[in-house]
């Protein structure tokens, strides 16, 4: 108890030492961005990427029409080892750590908006469906950014319907890596691995969003609960689908996935 007590004081004075001194905070943030960029970019240059049914998606990135991409929290920090679009927006949180990532994905051609589940929600998923009507690809973590793990949100539903674009479930997997013992088990692979990603059949919100439109113009049916829960529970499945396959074509057994 004494213990904890001690380190808390410690904690204390370090973070009133960060609010003195300001410039040390902004220092010590771009610091360790640039570190986390050096670290994958320098995994990046030795891991080999193989995609699976990727083709409609890669289709898009050629000619410039954007997407909307979901994939697992645990599984985010592939994303800049196979993204070969014009730029990707993502969310990102408002405190120190989604500082530090958001520098850090920057350098690959990943913006971030600021918002999370928690905080700035509406606003960071307002900020990614204009990134969309600008012509940038967007991306989204459904299970972010507490879990539970493979447990989807509907904030990529509502993200897609709010652009117009296509979601592509997206999952990525590969045997030589180190996991995480957080509640994600993130997964960042080590030099030399063989990457393996495997991209979902498109869901088209628009379909369930112009479903039951009348020759008049007069819609029957909105947008609404019922269509978002269904379509959540889609690109939930659709996930875990994709990790699945991804899993297997890497070599990882059941209990590792």
């Amino acid at each position: 108890m004494a213990m904890t007590q001690s380190k808390q004081r410690t904690h204390n004075r370090h973070a009133s030492g960060l609010r003195r001194f300001p410039w040390v905070a902004r220092a010590e943030v771009a610091t360790l961005a640039f570190f986390a960029w050096l670290l994958l970019r320098l995994l990046k240059l030795t891991v080999r990427v193989r995609s699976e049914n990727a083709g409609l998606l890669q289709k898009c990135w050629r000619e410039g029409e954007p997407v909307v991409l979901a994939f697992w929290h645990g599984r985010a920090v592939m994303l800049p080892f196979f993204y070969s679009g014009r730029g990707v927006y993502i969310m990102n949180s408002t405190h120190r750590d989604g500082e530090i990532v958001s520098r850090a994905l920057h350098r690959f051609g990943i913006m971030s908006t600021r918002g999370s589940s928690s905080r700035g929600a509406v606003g960071g998923l307002l900020a990614l469906a204009r990134a969309a009507r600008r012509g940038f690809d967007v991306a989204l973590i459904p299970d972010g950014p507490r879990g539970p793990a493979g447990e989807a949100k509907a904030g990529a539903i509502e993200l897609a319907r709010l652009s117009g674009a296509l979601l592509f479930p997206v999952s990525a997997s590969c045997k030589l890596s180190f996991r995480g013992t957080g509640w994600d088990r993130m997964m960042i692979p080590l030099p030399g691995a063989e990457l393996r990603v495997v991209v979902g059949d498109p869901i088209d919100v628009s379909r369930d969003r112009n479903a039951g439109v009348r020759g008049d113009g007069n819609e029957t049916r909105r947008f609404g609960r019922e269509s978002r829960e269904r379509l959540r529970a889609e690109l939930e499945l659709a996930l875990k689908g994709c990790t699945r396959r991804a899993d297997k074509l890497a070599g990882r057994i059941e209990e590792d996935a």
